[in-house]
């Protein structure tokens, strides 16, 4: 018995087994192919350059729009003169044509005064641009368009519109171009069926076996994903439920002998049944290396804080969704990367060039010391009476001001969000501003105000109200390493235990009640002495990384327009006086605006101050003494309680008139300061001066 070859088919046969690409006529000669190629080409060069010319138009509109009146002004001028000619009413034509003009600007200019798109410093520059415009086009109509009035328009396009380009600017570039070489990521893991088959067994004898933990569930059905492996894990009904399981991640961690850091179980996407979880178990996890900062990155309102341990999707801080703007609250342990994240979110906020960043510290500068120097106001532990004043008087402004028609808030660069970030809240916190504050957080993000609070402890000892916590949550929540198994527990809702993170700055938890329940790496955005440490350490940064000095120092081009004083009247803006110099430098000094009487049934508010640092000079290599460094006034009572005798907490909270958690804050950063010494533990503990 023979057998045909494929190459010995009859030609039809062997064309109906050929793709259809390669069983197409291919006949066309080569000139015809050039031709399609060619017109290809030429059709998609120009699709190309439409969206070029669209996109440059779309990103220069504001820049554009003085042009375009100007433009539309002489053409509507040369059609009236050409009618009223015709009709020989050229005089009552031009006389019509005035006063329209002069009732356009004035009524142009009372709506967007009450819309508060316009602000009382422009009433002399929106007056004389209304008058010339109406001069000009009574002559315009009477004479027509000739080249004397066209240059007369053309001077005035760029003698008004030189005020109108300086207040909308080009945006300044986000970041720059980051270079193809960055951080290598991790790359996908390989696994095979013996791998799979090991955490089922695992599972089945020390979680899930009879007398275990989760007695009578298992985990089935892995498949592979990019860094690891997903499970379905099937819950005893009746017994178990998802919170169970993230309750005892640590417990279930040494069962599957893995990192609880790399196992990850949330709820079953494509079922509805609650005994359904899935679990991810990371073999190599993207979060292993470094993260760096490379841009400021803002997508549909979120913060992008940083990847999560499975590689899936990102950790997000949402801070405008449509109608509102949300604060929230960040929880971390000493060295857990808490001020540095606060320090990211107040920096991404203000390169979106649609946020105003006020900063409260609690240390008076020293937990956040970028955004302490770059915020647009800032307030220390003595001035939380002021700033909750002025906060409270822009909330009721707002509340009272607020656009016909629009039920929500939008925040744009005339009327910007207000984000009010605190860190250290146990200082900031008390019994007497408690409420005050909770009312802000729960009820001024409808009118663009948010409310972020970091520290250390997140139980109802710092946040002494539920209602506070409760409304911060809401919003936002991040938790990282706590210092304490109890306060880990606490932030977490009972399921799963924050103080079982890994020692790692910035790793840590998403809570909020709109995000995944999930651990994530936040972008690492070092500062000078962060670099100079790791070349110290032989593990240099990257040479074209930046810092965060750099970027808090690029934030100043991207900033919204100052809260300004055309709106003072109603409590909402105030210009800050100018700041001292410090650094050896100074800074772009501004004019300090006369307070102007406050409107009738509105709130004086109290001008914010903001404290100079001092110039500190440059110590010299072979010098041995170094200068004492600036401190608050509150650390200069604790200081003088010290020196006058008084060793423990307890006892300088009392001379000093501070709570015991103040002064028990005060006392950790006189001792970074090196100028008090720590010996003893809780009730032995003795604070002495250094000598």
């Amino acid at each position: 018995m023979t057998t045909q070859l494929e190459t010995e088919r009859p030609a039809p046969e062997a064309v109906d087994v050929l793709p259809d690409e390669l069983a197409a006529d291919h006949t066309a000669t080569a000139d015809e192919q050039a031709d399609q190629s060619s017109r290809s080409n030429r059709r998609a060069r120009a699709k190309v350059e439409r969206h070029l010319l669209k996109d440059v138009e779309q990103r220069n509109r504001k820049q554009l729009l003085p042009h375009y009146i100007t433009a539309g002004l002489v053409g509507l001028a040369e059609a009236i003169h050409a009618l009223s000619t015709q009709a020989q009413a050229a005089g009552v034509a031009a006389l019509l044509t005035g006063l329209a003009c002069t009732a356009t600007g004035t009524a142009g200019y009372r709506m967007l005064r009450r819309r508060e798109k316009l602000l009382q410093s422009w009433a002399l520059w929106s007056t004389l641009l209304a008058t010339a415009t109406s001069v000009w086009m009574v002559v315009a109509v009477l004479t027509g368009v000739t080249w004397g009035s066209l240059a007369l328009a053309l001077a005035a396009d760029y003698a008004f519109g030189a005020r109108w380009w300086a207040r909308h600017r080009h945006p300044a570039p986000v970041a720059p171009t980051v270079p193809a070489h960055g951080e290598p990521a991790a790359a996908p893991v390989e696994v095979d069926e013996s791998q799979i088959a090991i955490y089922p067994r695992r599972w089945a004898d020390y979680v899930g076996g009879k007398g275990c933990l989760l007695d009578g569930s298992h985990l089935t059905g892995g498949t592979p994903f990019e860094h690891g492996i997903e499970y379905a894990l099937r819950l005893h009904r009746g017994k178990h439920d998802l919170d169970m399981v993230l309750s005892n991640l640590s417990k279930i961690a040494t069962g599957l002998g893995h990192p609880a850091s790399q196992l990850i179980a949330e709820e079953f996407t494509g079922s509805d049944d609650p005994a359904l979880a899935r679990l991810r178990v990371v073999l190599a996890s993207p979060v292993k290396q470094d993260v760096f900062f490379r841009e400021p990155q803002f997508a549909d309102g979120s913060i992008v804080l940083g990847p999560y341990a499975d590689g899936v999707g990102s950790a997000l801080w949402r801070l405008y969704t449509e109608d509102s703007m949300w604060g929230g609250m960040v929880i971390g342990g000493t060295g857990s990367g808490k001020s540095r994240l606060l320090e990211v979110i107040g920096l991404v906020a203000m390169f979106t060039g649609l946020t105003y960043v006020i900063h409260v510290d609690g240390q008076d500068g020293a937990s956040c010391p970028q955004l302490w120097k770059h915020a647009h106001e800032h307030y220390g532990s003595d001035e939380v009476g002021d700033v909750l004043t002025r906060l409270t008087a822009m909330q009721h402004h707002r509340q009272r001001n607020r656009p016909a028609g629009d039920p929500g808030f939008t925040p744009s660069p005339d009327y910007p969000g207000i984000l009010v970030i605190v860190d250290e809240a146990h200082v900031v916190i008390t019994k007497e501003t408690v409420m005050r504050w909770a009312a802000l957080a729960r009820e001024a993000r409808k009118v663009g105000l948010a409310i972020v609070m970091g520290d250390q402890d997140g139980s109802l000892e710092t946040f002494i109200k539920s209602v506070l916590r409760g409304s911060l949550r809401a919003g936002n929540a991040v938790g990282l390493k706590t210092d304490e198994r109890a306060q880990g527990q606490i932030m977490s809702n009972g399921k799963f235990n924050l103080h079982d993170l890994p020692a790692i700055p910035g790793f840590g938890h998403t809570l909020g009640e709109a995000s995944r329940h999930a651990p994530f790496k936040g972008k690492f955005l070092p500062s000078r002495k962060n670099a100079k440490n790791r070349e110290a350490e032989g593990k240099p940064l990257p040479k074209d990384l930046l810092l965060v000095e750099d970027w808090y120092e690029r934030a100043r081009h991207a900033r919204v327009s100052r809260l300004d004083t055309g709106t003072a009247l109603a409590g909402d803006h105030a210009r800050r006086p100018a700041a001292a110099g410090h650094d050896g430098g100074q800074q772009d000094a501004e004019p300090h605006h006369a307070a102007q009487p406050a409107q009738a049934g509105l709130p004086k508010v109290p001008q914010p101050t903001r404290m100079g640092l001092p110039s500190v000079r440059r110590v010299a290599k072979t010098s041995v003494a170094t200068e004492a460094p600036a401190l608050s006034g509150s650390q200069q009572k604790v200081l003088r309680a010290v020196r006058a005798g008084f060793a423990q907490p307890g006892a300088i909270s009392g001379k000093v008139g501070l709570t015991r958690q103040q002064v028990g804050t005060l006392l950790s950063s006189l001792l970074e300061e090196g100028l008090v010494t720590k010996s003893g533990a809780g009730p032995a503990v003795r604070y002495e001066l250094t000598a």
